[in-house]
């Protein structure tokens, strides 16, 4: 599988990108958390090139936390969305 590159934003979210495009988790602040959504969440907020891919995210994000002692929670109403790139 192609490798998944996390950056932290100021804004409370977790960037995670790829070649395919970069797609925006909640991440809160203070005491950092991730919230990542579950399989129907993704299915319902992805863009379809990301569709069949939540395995992949959800292993590299977690692995991602567990390195940086961050929590990782899964969840219906995560929120979750594609950042498009700038041409």
């Amino acid at each position: 599988m192609n490798p998944i590159y996390f950056t932290v934003r100021w804004r409370e979210e977790l960037v995670a990108s790829c070649h395919q495009g970069a797609l925006v988790f909640e991440l809160t602040m203070g005491k950092y958390h991730v919230y990542f959504p579950d399989e129907q969440c993704w299915k319902n907020n992805v863009p379809a090139w990301a569709t069949n891919q939540w395995k992949h995210f959800y292993s590299e994000c977690s692995k991602w936390c567990a390195a940086n002692k961050i929590p990782i929670t899964l969840t219906s109403d995560a929120l979750v969305y594609e950042e498009k790139r700038q041409e």
